[in-house]
């Protein structure tokens, strides 16, 4: 019983409790600023964006007389704030209502930022006709004044037209140039005074103008980096100016050891011509080592003097052999295949000694140990390569200092030579074929070295000559052509020679000739088994790339005469 009582009064409390908190709830509570109040859409939206029109327009009428007073701008900032509490209470999606608060935004920035921009420009003129009279403290002071105004409209009206980023640069960059002008002027002027001492070879007075020019230059790069009188490029050309001045006693001295090791050459005195160019070569690389930015300084210098060092030191044992290789051409010359032989054994040792005791001379290039070792290895084939030399050789003209084969390589000479026949028509007796130009020249040159004598590609010229005349010249008699030759290559010599005394200079295969143009292609001239005797007649060159391999291509060469080598 008394529980049920305690409930009773408790539940009672709670009760009366609620009621007044309820009581709580239905009062007037915090009072709603009217500005922040919920709009409905359908009604007092639409009122407020009328009202904000409204008021624009009446704005817009009256900057249209041409002025626009303080009450009128109060209608622009009330049309603003009620289209900003339009777009925030309507809860619209509309890009549009937001574009309008820019453009009303932007409206009345640039009708109060004109009167400071118009400042600005009025002060920019002022800096420039300061300058113009040469007055840098008022220029300085109308500059900065631009400064401070163009930061604040660009800081305080950053949606008008005449915000300008740019502009306090520019004015910034002004008072640093008129700042350091005083500066460059006096660089300028300490710069030229020390080229003059360089005219009049003053050379210490040159030096200590060019310091205090760079000095001058740095102070303003430092003080002044973003004046426009700043110069990364003339820095660098008086600090090349100063260093070069700085090694004209050593470049003096270079200069002289250089002089001494000619005149010892040209004594003929190579070991003290050594000597010398050791000398220029230890200053020269001093000189760069101290003054890296001296225009005498050059890594390429120091490693020419050092040739010249070992030219001159090794001349004397290379000259040795030189001589002896001349000894070794007379006696290919005569055939002397004994004095040959006891010549090359000589020479191979010599020169591989001397390419061992001096590896950067460059008196004996490796094509002398190449050539060596090729008419050692060809020694017992001398004979024998003289003997077809000689059996096919024939002169174009009376005075001529060559001589022309009157065939084209037969493919047993040409693998005579070099060990290898690329040939597809393969048979002793037939030109060779398929071959390379850069082939061609490598069996000029080795035919060269077992000769003693040029041997080379005739030239278009020389070809046509020995070709001789076609007026009364039956082709098939003296060419393998289209029409006789069932497109093949035969043996060489077996048509009649023409009225010259060269054969096959027509048709069997067509013939490289020399190459003295630039152009990466090359020629062969003179037709193949597969061209008709119309295109022999227009002697017309074929051009072709210098590594393909035809096996309608093949050659002849022209050697010239030993008293002329």
């Amino acid at each position: 019983m008394n529980f049920l009582k305690i409930f009773l009064t408790i539940l009672g409390i709670v009760l009366v409790l609620g009621f007044f908190y309820f009581l709580t709830l239905l009062g007037p509570g915090k009072p709603v600023p009217p500005d922040l109040a919920y709009i409905d859409y359908e009604e007092e939206s639409v009122q407020i964006l009328a009202e904000s029109e409204k008021l624009e327009a009446e704005f817009e009428d009256e900057a249209a007389s041409g002025i626009i007073t303080e009450e009128s701008l109060q209608k622009l900032r009330r049309a603003i704030r009620l289209q900003e509490i339009y777009i925030n209470q309507a809860r619209i999606l509309d890009q549009a209502p937001t574009d309008r608060l820019n453009k009303l935004q932007r409206r009345i920035q640039d009708i109060e930022a004109q009167h400071w921009a118009e400042l600005v420009e009025d002060l920019e003129k002022q800096a420039k006709s300061a300058e113009d009279a040469n007055d840098p403290v008022r220029a300085m002071a109308a500059y900065k004044e631009a400064y401070d105004l163009q930061s604040k409209i660009n800081s305080e009206y950053n949606m008008s037209k005449y915000r300008d980023i740019r502009k306090p640069i520019y004015f910034d960059r002004q008072v640093k140039m008129i700042e350091a002008k005083p500066l460059y002027m006096e660089s300028l002027e300490v710069e030229k005074a020390a080229r003059k001492a360089v005219e009049d070879q003053q050379w210490e007075l040159a030096q200590e103008k060019f310091e205090k020019a760079i000095s001058l230059v740095t102070r303003m790069h430092s003080e002044y980096p973003s004046s426009g009188y700043t110069d990364i490029a003339r820095l660098q050309r008086m600090d090349i100016d100063l260093a070069s001045l700085r090694s004209t006693k050593m470049q003096e001295q270079i200069e002289s050891v250089l002089k001494k090791a000619a005149e010892a050459e040209e004594a003929g005195d190579t070991l003290k011509a050594s000597e010398a160019y050791g000398d220029a070569v230890a200053l020269q690389r001093d000189l760069n080592r101290l003054f890296p930015k001296s225009m005498h300084a050059s890594e390429e210098k120091a490693t020419l003097y050092e040739k010249k060092k070992n030219d001159a030191y090794s001349w004397q044992y290379g000259k040795e052999i030189i001589d002896r290789l001349a000894d070794l051409d007379k006696a290919l010359v005569k055939g002397d295949i004994a004095l040959v032989s006891e010549l090359t054994s000589g020479l191979i040792r010599k020169y591989d000694q001397f390419r061992s005791d001096f590896p950067k001379s460059e008196i004996l290039g490796e094509d002398i140990g190449l050539r060596l070792r090729y008419i050692s290895f060809m020694i017992r084939d001398i004979e024998r390569v003289n003997k077809i030399v000689n059996e096919n050789l024939k002169q174009i003209s009376d005075g001529d200092s060559y001589e022309m084969f009157k065939t084209e390589i037969p493919q047993e000479f040409f693998s005579l030579i070099m060990q290898e026949n690329p040939s597809r028509y393969s048979n002793p007796q037939h030109p060779v074929d398929s071959v390379t130009y850069d082939e061609v020249k490598r069996f000029c040159t080795r035919l060269s070295w077992l000769l003693a004598r040029n041997v080379e590609l005739p030239t278009e010229e020389m070809f046509k000559r020995a070709a001789g005349s076609m007026r009364y010249a039956d082709l098939n008699e003296i060419s393998w052509n289209i029409i006789n030759s069932d497109g093949l290559t035969h043996q060489i010599a077996t048509k009649k020679p023409n009225d010259r005394g060269f054969y096959d200079l027509l048709g069997n295969v067509a013939e490289f000739i020399k190459n003295e143009t630039d152009n990466a292609m090359v020629l062969t001239l003179g037709g193949s088994a597969q061209t008709s005797t119309d295109a022999m007649m227009e002697y017309a060159p074929v051009m072709m790339d210098p590594k393909q391999r035809n096996r309608m291509n093949g050659f002849r060469v022209v050697i010239h005469k030993a008293e002329e080598k």
